[in-house]
């Protein structure tokens, strides 16, 4: 147990103990400038410098930095200063103007500098600004501090030493300080103030470079006697910046200062040209005040000012660069689509349109191949939406590698991709390369080690341009031959035609008019009777939608139901059929004598099975009309159940518990599973009538299935219906087999309502005795 404790890493300080040290440290610097600390006074820097480097050991150790050699280079700095202080007073250099001055402690400090400097650009790499963040900081750093040396030079050393005789190195060296001082002013804050998220380090950093400016300027101006000022207050920033330098070490948040930033806090500010805009004022000024220059002054003045000449150029000519660049990414992200690179709808449809005017120019075809993922929703539902982007991207690949250099690949919706093809020789030759894509696709794809297989299905569309047609018009009928190949079993490839176009608008002005069917009284119910197949007598009917449309006139439930289905309109549609067919059900239980034993069996769809209220919709339909719960039957066909079995178990379930019978339509053309009939709570299967229709023939292939199926239900207790009966052969054998059930032209068409009690009157109703018996009515 000691020995795990002893590897835990130590815990970063807490942010209380730089602030009580930078406390301690300035009420220290305070005593200094006011000079009441006596004998300590002389020792002050010394133990401010070593109290940096301890703060140094204790602040990598305990804050854990990513990044460690930066605040290394830092801490040396500070030792280097302490040296330079201390040369600087063993051999009394300050205010010595004459050639008699010593450049040793000059010497050493300069280096320090460049050291501070180093460590400060290297928070910046650590940071993962990007090489060109850092040439640019570097540069208008660089910029600032020379503008900064120029003006010293001119304004303050040389009339401050014109009769003092100073030598060229003495006053070069003077002029060092300040513009060193800017630089990493500048460096600091190049970072500081260019990060999403600041840290309390930041500022103390930045607060002890510009100490170090302030003190560099008076200790300047005092060296070349401008001012006269008390020793102690001289080294008043400098202890300041002692003191910010330690408390940036020991404060929790240096760490952050080495750690990457976030791309949005990458943008240069403005203000940084800006300073590079002033700078290249400075040349100009120089060859106005400094005509009659010495030579000594002149060379001086040349060698820096060349120097911020090329380094605000460099630093403009990048800034523009960096601008096109810009401009250009913007561009390419307007046109390209983010996840796969691909040109974009818009980028796409200009191309198409370049390529219709070529094409009507030159007299040549432009095909256009529009590709759909099949079944690309159940990939993102069943592993998640990254999957599916990476999948995008394999086929975004997979295009690529599949086209001429001269095609265009485009990404144009979620899992829609649009390949524009020039100079094609047919639309032959347009479908012959549709094919080769398509056939492609059964190679699987390998996304994140699982096998993922999708096919496409995909849409050919091609003209010479002389139709005038634009590109929205090709991609359009591209767009709809694409959709005639996911009708025709997906995986396939079809060419547009005119004839495609008619359906498309056809569908839509039946989608139109669909909204308005039930408004106005064009949806109307006929029912189809269920008999005994012992007896021949009625048992209940079902309940068949029917549009009568002004213009059209009888429109076939296979034509609008699918619409329905996939508008919505289902919702609506179906929830009036059950208010319909229950309030017929309860007019004939009360106007017919033999009425009172009828039930009505009503189509649920897999839109109405997902709607939440489907179940209250029910209970409001017996209730509102008075029919017994078991009067009700429900049919769904078996796609609707499997393709939906968590919601269909617990509808099911509630809906059975309420005594409303369900059966399964269409049975035998689906999943015909013995397993899911024993899950749901299912009361009779419906045999689907191309099974029934072979049974025309003697000794049918289908009379074994029949049999199957009959068999299968009979062990479950569940009824059966066969649907479809058409002649005296196929009723009989039917009840040869076992079955209990039939309907078929053989006993009735479809009627309207008013012609149900001629039905009843022609087949007879099962006895209610016998309907209860066989769990038919409540």
């Amino acid at each position: 147990m000691q020995e795990r404790q002893a590897d835990t890493p130590a815990r970063p300080f807490s942010a209380r103990v730089a602030y009580i040290v930078a406390g301690i440290g300035v009420v220290w610097t305070l005593l200094l400038a006011l000079d009441l600390l006596g004998p300590l006074t002389e020792a002050t820097f010394v133990f401010l410098g070593l109290s940096a480097a301890v703060a140094t050991v204790l602040g990598i150790w305990r804050n854990r930095p990513a990044v460690r050699w930066p605040w290394i280079l830092i801490a040396t700095a500070v030792i280097v200063f302490l040296i330079g202080g201390a040369a600087r007073e063993v051999l009394g250099t300050l205010g010595v103007l004459s050639n008699k001055r010593s450049l040793v402690p000059d010497l050493i400090t300069i280096p320090g500098y460049l050291i501070l400097g180093a460590g400060i650009l290297g928070i910046v790499r650590a940071r993962r600004l990007g090489r060109d963040v850092e040439i640019d900081a570097l540069l208008d750093a660089t910029v600032a501090a020379l503008a900064a040396m120029t003006v010293a030079w001119i304004y303050l050393v040389t009339p401050a030493l014109f009769h003092e005789h100073a030598p060229l190195d003495v006053r070069f060296v003077l002029s060092c300080y300040p513009p060193l001082s800017i630089f990493l002013v500048a460096i600091t804050a190049s970072f500081a103030f260019s990060a999403a998220r600041r840290a309390a380090a930041q500022y103390f950093l930045l607060f002890g470079m510009i100490c170090i400016l302030i003190g560099d300027t008076i200790y300047m101006l005092v060296d070349t006697r401008l001012v006269s000022m008390p020793r102690h207050l001289i080294d008043m920033p400098y202890a300041l910046a002692y003191v910010a330098c330690i408390a940036t070490l020991l404060h929790p948040s240096m760490r952050e200062l080495t750690e990457p930033v976030p791309s949005d806090a990458r943008a240069p500010r403005r203000g940084r040209l800006a300073v590079v805009a002033v700078a290249l004022c400075v040349p100009a000024l120089v060859t106005i005040f400094q005509v009659n220059a010495d030579i000594e002054d002149r060379i001086a003045l040349g060698v820096i000012v060349v120097a911020l000449t090329m380094a605000a150029a460099i630093r403009v000519l990048r800034a523009l660069r960096a601008h096109a660049r810009s401009e250009a990414r913007l561009a390419h992200q307007v046109a390209h689509d983010a996840l796969t690179g691909l040109p974009n709808r818009s980028y796409a449809i200009e191309e198409a349109d370049r390529a219709l005017r070529l094409a009507r120019r030159d007299r040549k075809l432009v095909a256009l191949l529009f590709l759909d993922v099949d079944r690309f929703k159940l990939v993102n539902d069943s592993h998640g939406h990254s999957v599916g982007d990476d999948l995008l991207l394999g086929v975004a690949q997979r295009l690529r590698e599949m086209t001429r250099p001269g095609d265009l690949v485009a990404r144009i919706g979620g899992d829609e991709f649009v390949v524009l093809m020039t100079g094609v020789q047919s639309q032959e030759a347009a479908v012959e390369i549709a094919e080769r894509m398509r056939v492609s696709f059964t190679a699987p794809f390998d996304v994140r080690g699982m096998e993922i297989g999708p096919s496409v299905s995909i849409g050919v569309s091609v003209t010479d341009g002389t139709d005038g047609a634009g590109a929205e018009a090709l991609i359009r009928d591209a767009d709809i031959a694409m959709y005639q190949a996911k009708d025709a079993g997906r995986d396939s490839v079809a060419v547009f035609d005119s004839s495609m176009r008619d359906q498309v608008t056809r569908r839509l002005t039946l989608e139109r008019d669909l909204r308005h069917a039930l408004d106005r009284d064009q949806l109307h119910l006929q029912y189809q009777p269920v008999v005994a197949l012992d007896s021949g007598r009625v048992e209940g009917f079902e309940a068949l939608l029917r549009w009568a449309h002004p213009v059209w006139g009888h429109i076939a439930p296979l034509s609008f139901i699918p619409v329905a289905e996939e508008t919505g309109l289902i919702l609506p549609i179906g929830s009036w059929v059950l208010q319909e067919a229950s309030r017929q059900l309860a007019t004939w239980r009360t106007q017919l004598d033999a009425g009172r034993d009828l039930w009505v069996a009503v189509n649920l769809s897999a839109r109405q099975l997902r709607d939440p209220a489907i179940v209250a919709r029910v209970r409001g339909a017996i209730d509102e009309h008075g029919i017994p719960p078991g009067a009700l039957h429900l049919e769904l066909t078996e796609s609707v159940i499997m393709d939906n079995r968590p919601e269909a178990a617990g509808v099911l379930g509630q809906l059975r518990a309420m005594g409303v019978r369900i059966a399964i339509d269409d049975f035998g053309t689906g999943y015909s599973s013995l397993a899911y009939l024993q899950r749901f709570p299912v009361d009779r299967v419906k045999i689907d009538q191309s099974f029934v229709a072979g049974l025309r023939e003697p000794d049918s292939s289908d009379e074994t299935l029949v049999a199957a199926i009959i068999a299968m239900a009979r062990a479950l207790r569940v009824s059966t219906v066969a649907e479809g009966v058409e002649s005296e052969l196929q009723a009989q054998k039917l009840t040869e087999l076992g079955c209990d059930s039939a309907q078929g032209y053989l006993y009735a068409k479809p009627v309207m309502p008013d012609g149900v009690p001629d039905v009843l009157g022609r087949l007879g109703v099962v006895p209610r005795l016998r309907a209860v018996r066989r769990g038919q009515v409540g």
